[in-house]
């Protein structure tokens, strides 16, 4: 689990499907037990969908070894399938690979897809239309997979997923409802979604691809991103590519209501604006407030400041280093060397003042590593090519390669240097 031992226990929340004291999810709490009630309802759930599945063999018993094993296999035959996934998906009994299963059949073949006392508030005719919805998905896409050997006799086949061979004697996934001869390797019987394995290798079948039970109800109908149930409404809320039932658009933390208000998202969670500030709000580290969200801020490689030149300035001289180049040292920002050295700048005969008219260079980190920036690791003077020298202090130091990322929330960060080589980067950056 995400939260560790951090967590008292798994207690569901009203109407989401998540644990009220740690948000984590239903199936990430399975993955130690599974309580009597949810264990039947798995069980019954796996058992529904394999009688409407399209399968040479339904059954799918354990053994002593594995948790769950693919029908109608010799035991070699079921080392030799178990033997293409990763070791961290194999179902031993009380392994990772167990849980692995038991999570991805509560995430894969979610019970409230399929079944109305699972959902809530669903009206009746909202029932009516879920019941619907899930035997017609049962009855045209469902299928399980059947794993065989490839007959040694014939000359193989390509897998459906990786477009690479499957030769006679390989251990091999078909799926009926693909078409005749449709077949997979072993780890590449995945939802075309997600891309994880299928669970004890139920699929769904929708325009040439294999799905998960989630994904596939995916594509059919909207899930609400709150309750992560189907929304059978006929309106509902849009945000960001994603979905909502129109009472569930509130804040993740305190639940209220966002439709016609300002909101925030973080992972895929809305919050209203008071909670974000008050969960995830930076603060500045200059005067140690609040960042709010309608006041500007810079960044520089995990630290923040108001972007006023109160807060974003020579930590000596306070200098405002808006719109300027500047130097970072033990998590304090200089206008130049001879401030993060504790000098007074006024007095520098070096190349050690600001530089001027040059403002930080904003342009696509491609646009400068591929010509080899470097500084000298002595007076920070920004240079071309490590093989030049600074001709103020550089005759015997050493050189550092300069990378640092560019992006819209980073600086380049530039330390003084000759006339020339200011000339040269103005028409660098004017190209």
């Amino acid at each position: 689990m995400r939260c560790g031992d951090q967590c008292p226990g798994f207690r569901v929340h009203g109407w989401r499907k998540i644990c009220v004291h740690c948000k984590c999810v239903r199936e990430e709490h399975a993955v130690r037990s599974v309580p009597g009630q949810l264990e039947k309802m798995m069980t019954k759930l796996v058992s529904d969908f394999q009688r409407h599945s399209i399968s040479d063999d339904d059954s799918g018993c354990a053994s002593e070894e594995y948790a769950w094993v693919p029908p109608g296999l010799k035991p070699e035959q079921v080392y030799q399938y178990f033997s293409c996934l990763p070791e961290d998906r194999v179902p031993y009994v009380n392994s990772p690979g167990e849980r692995y299963r038991i999570k991805q059949l509560l995430h894969q073949l979610p019970a409230h897809d399929s079944e109305p006392q699972y959902c809530n508030s669903l009206d009746e005719e909202e029932k009516k239309e879920l019941r619907l919805f899930s035997q017609q998905r049962k009855r045209e896409n469902l299928g399980r997979g059947v794993v065989r050997l490839f007959p040694v006799t014939m000359t193989g086949a390509i897998c459906q997923q990786c477009g690479r061979q499957i030769c006679g004697g390989d251990i091999a996934v078909f799926a009926s409802r693909a078409g005749h001869g449709s077949c997979w390797h072993p780890q590449c019987f995945q939802c075309a979604s997600c891309s994880e394995l299928l669970v004890d290798l139920i699929y769904f079948y929708q325009d040439g691809q294999i799905y998960c039970g989630r994904h596939h109800a995916e594509r059919l109908k909207p899930r609400c991103q709150a309750c992560d149930e189907i929304i059978l409404a006929d309106e509902c809320t849009e945000a960001e590519g994603r979905y909502w039932h129109m009472k569930h658009f509130c804040c993740f933390e305190c639940e209220a209501a966002l439709g016609g208000q300002r909101y925030i998202m973080r992972e895929s969670r809305p919050y209203c604006c008071s909670c974000y500030e008050s969960l995830y709000a930076e603060y500045c580290d200059t005067c140690g407030e609040h960042i709010g969200i309608d006041q500007g801020q810079m960044t520089y490689d995990g630290q923040h400041w108001h972007a006023v030149d109160s807060c974003f300035c020579c930590a000596r001289c306070q200098l405002p280093l808006l719109g300027r180049p500047f130097l970072p040292r033990r998590g304090l920002i200089f206008c130049s060397r001879s401030c993060s050295l504790g000098e007074d700048p006024n007095n520098s005969d070096s190349c050690d003042s600001p530089l001027e008219g040059i403002n930080p260079i904003l342009a696509p980190a491609k646009d400068l590593s591929s010509h080899g920036f470097c500084f000298c690791a002595y007076c920070n003077t920004f240079i071309f090519s490590a093989s030049l020298r600074c001709p103020l202090h550089c005759s015997s130091s050493e050189w550092s390669s300069f990378t640092q990322s560019s992006s819209s929330s980073k600086r380049l960060v530039l330390s003084s240097s000759t006339h020339s080589f200011r000339e040269w980067l103005r028409s660098f950056l004017a190209q």
